[in-house]
């Protein structure tokens, strides 16, 4: 495979082939780095819609380059021979995250890492009208820092022109219901259910529908996803809370799941507490300046890069104050080291001025020595009465953040059933006093039928047997699962 010729970059290595597209390994000659090149393949026609998705995802990436969890772009632009367009990357070494984890799964409390950054990184682009429409692990890079990094944004789509598309490009494992059967061109809830599937996936080394040595054809993979109900994990260390998120995020309807990004989050981190796990971040732009800088410095003067390198206002009457500035260099004779003097006497013909100037030295040097014994001294003497540093903070008590949203729902709902002339009746009592906007989610075993009502009971219309799960939802809190089976 012939790599293109490219200007200021020099050719290392293929790196692995998309879909539509080649990516190589190139070395930037200024400045020097090693850089991912992303560069539409040679049997790909340039249709409009192909090179509308290449300048869509350059842009997308562009938007949000400066996040911490995304890959970042360098450049654009088209070959030279054959105008095919490319995009210059931030080099993440492979493996990408979907390989390295098939064999070894993640501990949940990575996995759960990991999935707050992917959401943080979501979340920003999501705020910026920007779908991905295709999250799964071997889109997920690990930067040199061992950071998740999300990429490929080639299908990625503005939520304002989404009902435009005529075709969508689906990646079938980590796709929702509402994207196999034509319901969605891609949404909010659409990326939520694909980043719950990646985690799941981070845990298990496989996507959740998939079965080890079965038929995971697409059309076997489609019907799982639209019938089957959202499998656990099926691993004892990783939390009930965890299980219990996931299969919410991988729910058949979109409104059963996580609201956005950052509400999946936040439940994310609800569980790093409750386990007792490190706190990781959310990092999600915000909406408001910094509040160290002044109003007139956030939106008063533009700024300009100087030669020295340094940002300062442009066109202001004075320097900045932290600005470099050039000084030229005064050497003082007595500010160097000097040698101890031997004890001969003076050779005759020394200038007594030179004598005189090194009175001073010796004088700042015995007031030195003096201060220096007053000051070990007084540790001697008195340090064991003193009192702690002032400038010194020793927290008392952990500084953990507590949870952003208490859990309130730990415990399940009474669930019991009983068949009647009509059917079967199941009726439940919540854990807790219900409030406005609490639900009950239930889904059938036997169909995957899923539904939410406000109601604290469900006629099911059968003469065979049923068993019926509920669980109580507040917010994007919820409950433990209530299972009953009537026969």
């Amino acid at each position: 495979m012939s790599a293109p010729v490219i200007p200021g970059f020099a050719f290392v290595e293929h790196l692995g082939s998309g879909g539509f597209a080649d990516v190589f390994l190139y070395e930037q000659q200024w400045p020097r780095q090693r850089v991912a090149v992303k560069v539409v393949r040679p049997d790909v026609p340039l249709t409009d819609r192909e090179k509308y998705l290449f300048t869509a995802e350059a842009n997308a990436m562009a938007r949000l380059a400066d996040h911490p969890y995304i890959v970042s772009v360098i450049t654009a632009g088209v070959t030279a021979e054959g105008g095919r367009p490319f995009l210059v990357m931030r080099y993440c070494p492979p493996p990408d995250l979907g390989v390295r984890v098939r064999a070894n799964p993640m501990a949940p409390v990575d996995a759960v890492s990991t999935g707050i950054k992917l959401a943080s990184a979501i979340e920003t682009a999501h705020r910026s009208g920007i779908l991905h429409r295709d999250i799964k692990p071997s889109n997920v890079l690990v930067t040199t820092y061992h950071e998740p990094a999300l990429t490929d944004f080639g299908i990625a789509g503005h939520m304002a022109d989404l009902e435009g598309d005529n075709d969508v490009r689906i990646s079938y494992p980590w796709s929702p219901p509402e994207l196999l059967d034509g319901r969605s061109n891609g949404s909010v809830a659409s990326d939520v259910y694909s980043l719950g599937a990646t985690i799941w996936h981070l845990l298990v080394g496989r996507s959740p529908f998939s079965i080890p040595s079965g038929d995971n054809s697409t059309r076997a993979l489609s019907a799982r996803i639209l019938h089957a109900a959202p499998p656990a994990t099926q691993r004892p260390d990783v939390p009930p809370a965890l299980d219990r998120l996931l299969q919410q995020c991988l729910a058949k309807r979109p409104e059963h799941r996580p609201a956005s990004a950052l509400e999946l989050a936040r439940a994310l981190q609800r569980i790093e507490s409750a386990a007792g796990w490190a706190r990781t971040a959310v990092a999600v732009e915000g909406d408001r300046p910094d509040a160290s800088v002044g109003v007139g410095q956030a939106t008063g003067a533009s700024g300009s890069y100087g030669p020295s390198g340094s940002f300062g206002p442009s066109g202001s009457s004075e320097p900045a104050e932290d600005a470099t500035a050039m000084k030229p260099v005064t050497v003082i004779s007595a500010s160097g080291p000097r040698r101890i003097a031997a004890q001969d006497p003076s050779p005759p013909g020394t200038d007594g001025g030179e004598e005189r100037a090194g009175v001073p030295g010796l004088v700042w040097a015995g007031v030195g020595v003096a201060v220096l014994a007053l000051l070990v001294g007084f540790l001697v003497l008195g340090g064991n009465d003193r009192d702690e540093d002032p400038g010194v903070v020793v927290p008392t008590e952990s500084q953990t953040p507590g949870d952003v949203v208490p859990d309130v729902l730990t415990e399940a709902v009474a669930l019991t059933g009983s068949r009647t002339p009509r059917g079967v009746l199941f009726e439940w009592r919540p854990p807790v006093p219900v409030e406005n906007g609490d639900s009950f989610s239930w889904h059938r075993d036997d169909t995957g039928e899923y539904g939410s009502t406000s109601r604290r009971r469900l006629l099911v219309r059968t003469d065979d047997p049923v068993c019926l799960d509920v669980r109580m939802t507040r917010g994007s809190d919820n409950s433990p699962s209530a299972s009953q089976c009537v026969s």
